[in-house]
């Protein structure tokens, strides 16, 4: 438009800004007309007479209240809670000549002598500024925009803005300032595109920003966690005489003994004690000393070789925790047995042993796994189940993880203490409040189920298997779903009605749910527990691969989680101490995530093959959450990593042992770029510095290429290709051909004879030149 239009508009937007702020309760919709009026009054009085008989109404059951004008003589009073139609503009203001000389002579601005200007927001009255419905942008860049004709389309594109013609001034300044500022986005043709630029300058914002926040956090982080680990360091010496092996006793005296005939292998099943004769001596091994048997192949005799666990040879993951700690407390200055090998003629004795010390070793493993398995369960105290109330209620939920059988259904039951799920076979699932540590309401909308989800303190025992997560859920409607080989129509009936209870199921489902978990929470405080469900939030979600499968990953308060597919991804924000982006470059379309535990004996959590759109909200999210964040280019052996901080005392600390020599603390060192310090400054003018040495000997060497590029061409025919050379000096296509008559001159005279060559572009038929190696 041309330069007064877009004048008249930002005028226009300013008055608007006026009215707005005398839109309070209390004052007469008379005032909001009035300070229109002041307004142009002060800023240009000609437009007072293009000002409409109003610049507004109110609305509400009618759209229009005729009693609610904003004009010049209505003195009704503007109350809370009222919305207006604020509607402010100029009509029938002129556009002589002059403001028309820039515009092209086939627009059709040409043949306006006058135009109009409106802007119009609903707007709510509250007690501060009042409240607009419409959240639209009324910046000019983002509602004008440029139309060119059909003769200027191609011109555009090869013509800078430098050779544009002359114009008169104003208009034609305004008009190349503007195409000026488009250039410099990457467009041309339109400011409707400016939008995606200065999004993309808000997202450069906000990455620098968060940068920024990232490495005061990581320095703050730093300091925490090294206060955290002197305390663990100082409560674990604590717990050092816990830790001691216990000693292997299965008989207290040699007359207990039970009467193993002599030279023959017994195996004491109760005692879990293996009879070895040395020397015709029966001496006792504990079953836990045995590290494998074997039965080698001899012709003539049975052969049984027993190998036991010694110092200097590796233990193996099945090795007993205490036989470890037991190696590591005799190596230093104990004598051990590796392997005794018996061999006998009749091979049913050594046939009967090998069985039987097979079977007790299966079971002394299974002993100490199941042992493993409940040493940090927690009692749990018992279900008090309520009496003489109502008792909140879920029926025909499914549970997850099953109990025994391949599907587990029953009911979920609120009592004063606890949870109580009863399946169908009269299973039972005590579920205390006290236990609970996250709670997880997760509603249907995009997924096939509705489910209640608790993480828990600490593990229980569901069947045999110790389980930190359960949860309970109702499917809305079938996972799959047979279908005929028949096309149905969009306007099937049967399938609109389908439809329809879908929706129906979903909402009442989600509704019944949402009020156990209302219910759940006031039983909850009733007895003096806290319970709080969390919803994920689904506007933060983003798809990844945490378990071989692509799934949808949410965060949620204190969580981030994927609940609709086994097995559950759950992440305690507070257990996480880093977090690091992998494959992060230009090329690829994904990225990898990994989430460090702060216990660097367990390992860390991986989602894979996240879209590259969801990098910056994420990083987002995690500057919120108060997570550090690094990134790279490649994936990292994080087994290695997390060894190697695990044995560094001042990992944590930004100082060597010496507490003198600076290094970087924590996990700075993974940055890709490193800290933006003074120290960046120096670096700079080094690399500058080796640039410039590096940019003289390649211009050195390119001089010596032209130099020898005519005589190689002449004297010597080799696989190189000459048309290369001269693309890359930059020569057009007439000084190429140019450059082919000559040498193809210049080899006639000296060879006598006149060679056909192969043409390397175009056919047969081309007329053109044909260029020769």
């Amino acid at each position: 438009p041309p330069q007064k239009v877009s004048e008249t508009y930002e005028l226009l937007a300013e008055m608007q800004e006026a009215c707005l702020q005398v839109m309070k309760p209390g004052k007469p919709a008379k005032a909001v007309y009035k300070a229109a009026v002041n307004f142009l009054q002060a800023r240009d009085e000609s437009l007072v007479k293009c000002l409409p008989k109003n610049v507004g109404f109110a609305t509400g059951l009618d759209f229009r209240d005729s009693s609610f004008v904003l004009s010049a003589k209505n003195s009704a009073s503007i109350r809370e809670g009222m919305v207006f139609c604020l509607s402010v503009g100029f009509q029938n203001v002129e556009l002589s000549k002059a403001d028309r000389a820039s515009c092209s002579e086939k627009s059709a601005v040409k043949k306006l002598d006058k135009y109009s200007l409106v802007i119009s927001d609903m707007v709510r009255i509250t007690n501060d500024a009042p409240d607009i419905l419409t959240k639209m942008t009324k910046d000019r860049d983002d509602v004008a925009y440029r139309i060119k004709d059909d003769d200027e389309a191609g011109d555009d594109e090869e013509e800078s803005d430098d050779d544009a013609p002359e114009a008169p001034k104003g208009d034609a300044q305004l008009a190349r300032k503007l195409a000026n500022e488009q250039s410099a986005r990457g467009t041309r043709t339109s400011s409707r595109l400016a939008r995606d630029a200065a999004a993309t300058q808000d997202s450069a914002e906000g990455a620098a920003q968060r940068e920024k926040k990232q490495i005061e956090l990581m320095t703050r982080r730093n300091l925490d966690r090294v206060k955290e680990l002197a305390r663990k360091n100082r409560n674990k010496k604590d717990g050092d005489a816990e830790d001691q092996a216990a000693e292997l006793e299965t008989y207290k005296r040699s007359r207990d003994y039970p009467d193993p005939h002599p030279n023959q292998v017994k195996v004491d099943m109760q005692s879990q004690c293996l009879f070895l004769p040395i020397s015709g001596v029966p001496v006792p091994f504990h079953i836990s000393t045995i590290k494998n048997v074997v039965m080698p192949e001899v012709e003539g005799a049975t052969l049984l070789r027993i190998n036991f666990y010694t110092a200097g040879i590796a233990l193996g993951k099945e090795a007993p925790s205490n036989m470890i700690k037991l190696v590591q407390k005799y190596a230093p200055y104990a004598s051990f047995i590796r392997e005794m090998t018996f061999r006998s003629l009749d091979g049913h004795n050594l046939t009967t042993a090998f069985r039987q010390i097979s079977e007790l070793r299966r079971r002394a493993r299974a002993k100490e796994v199941r042992e493993q398995e409940e040493a940090d369960l927690v009692e749990q105290d018992k279900l008090v189940r309520t009496r003489n109330e109502r008792v909140p209620r879920l029926s025909d939920l499914t549970m997850r993880p099953v109990v025994s059988a391949r599907k587990t259904q029953g009911s979920l039951e609120a009592h004063t203490n606890g949870l109580r799920f009863t399946s169908l076979r009269n299973e039972v699932v005590d579920i205390m409040y006290a236990n609970i540590k996250y709670a997880i309401f997760q509603p249907c909308e995009s997924e096939i189920m509705v489910l209640v989800h608790f993480h828990l303190k600490n593990p229980i025992m569901i069947g045999k298997t110790k389980r930190l997560d359960v949860q309970f859920f109702t499917e809305v409607i079938d996972a799959s779903q047979a279908v005929d080989n028949a096309r149905r129509s969009m306007y099937d009936p049967d399938e609109m009605d389908d439809e329809q209870r879908e929706r129906q199921l979903r909402k009442k489902l989600n509704t019944a749910f949402r009020d156990f978990c209302k219910k759940v929470d006031a039983v909850a405080k009733k007895n003096g527990h806290h319970l709080e469900f969390d919803v994920p939030y689904r506007d933060l979600g983003f798809t990844g691969n945490p378990h071989k499968e692509m799934v949808t990953i949410m965060p949620t308060l204190n969580c981030l989680v994927n609940l609709t597919e086994t097995p559950f991804f759950v992440v305690d924000l507070d257990e996480v101490d880093h977090v690091h982006f992998e494959r992060v470059t230009y090329m690829s379309k994904a990225f990898d995530i990994v989430l460090v535990n702060k216990d660097f004996n367990k390992p860390p959590w991986r989602v894979d093959m996240i879209p590259n759109e969801d990098k910056d909200s994420i990083q987002e999210w995690l500057t919120d959450m108060e997570i550090t964040y690094t990134e790279g280019p490649m994936n990292l052996n994080w087994k290695q990593i997390i060894n190697t901080v695990k044995d560094d005392d001042r990992f944590y600390m930004n100082t060597e042992e010496d507490e003198l020599t600076e290094k970087e603390a924590g996990w700075e060192f993974l940055r890709m770029f490193g800290r933006e310090d003074e120290d960046d400054n120096d670096d700079d003018e080094d690399d500058s510095e080796f640039g410039s040495d590096k940019n003289e000997e390649e211009e050195e060497e390119e001089e010596e290429e032209d130099f020898d590029s005519g005589v190689d061409e002449e004297d010597d025919e080799s696989d190189f290709d000459a048309d290369e050379d001269l693309d890359e000096e930059g020569m057009d296509w007439d000084e190429m051909e140019e450059q082919a008559r000559q040498d193809d001159r210049k080899r006639r005279s000296e060879d006598g004879v006149e060679e056909v060559r192969k043409p390397k572009r175009g056919n047969n038929n081309n007329n053109k030149k044909q260029r020769r190696r």
